[in-house]
């Protein structure tokens, strides 16, 4: 489903950036840390509106139907869209590899995406850094892209970030190996 410039289907996103004879690698979404990080303000902001709803009516300022009336339109004004941008923003981020290239979905808001496809040959490094004192599972990659190719990019609270580096620069190899016809690439053979 389609939503002005957010798209549910992750399939179908996926599917336009594969070529003839590509393969997926995987794809990852960054971990759900990211997500309760980006709603500590809006459970805080929570908490001190119920507070401040049954103070008011606790000392008769206002009845009890006010106080849930003056509540929820104060919690869909200063939470509710910010609930929402943080959900969608961790739901739909993306980081998919194929044979040939990385793909990098960033889904900002209901109207906002970026979308950044680098081919594996434009890579020149790429760095897994824990975060976190790695006690959750999650770190920073950064992608440091060959001389005239664009700046640094760098992805936070991505699972497995060391994992994934590993998988990525297989594939890098994998590519250049490729490209310059030293061990010709068959899906699922052992030549390396």
């Amino acid at each position: 489903m389609q939503l002005f410039a957010l798209e549910t289907d992750i399939e179908r996103i996926k599917q336009g950036f594969l070529a003839h004879g590509e393969q997926e690698i995987f794809t990852v979404t960054p971990h759900i840390f990211l997500f309760l990080i980006r709603i500590i303000w809006d459970v805080i902001v929570t908490v001190v509106l119920v507070f401040l709803s049954f103070y008011a009516y606790r000392i008769n300022m206002v009845d009890a139907t006010a106080a849930v009336l003056v509540f929820t339109a104060a919690w869909f004004f200063f939470v509710f869209f910010s609930l929402v941008r943080a959900y969608i923003d961790w739901k739909y981020d993306l980081l998919f590899l194929t044979t040939d290239k990385l793909i990098i979905f960033d889904q900002m808001s209901l109207f906002r995406k970026s979308t950044t496809p680098i081919s594996l040959e434009n890579l020149g490094d790429v760095v897994a850094e824990t975060q976190w004192l790695n006690l959750f599972n999650f770190g920073i990659i950064r992608f440091a892209l060959k001389e005239g190719s664009g700046p640094e990019v760098v992805l936070k609270f991505m699972p497995d970030a060391d994992l994934l580096v590993a998988k990525i620069a297989e594939q890098i190899t994998l590519y250049q190996r490729r490209k310059d016809y030293i061990v010709p690439y068959r899906p699922g053979s052992d030549a390396s």
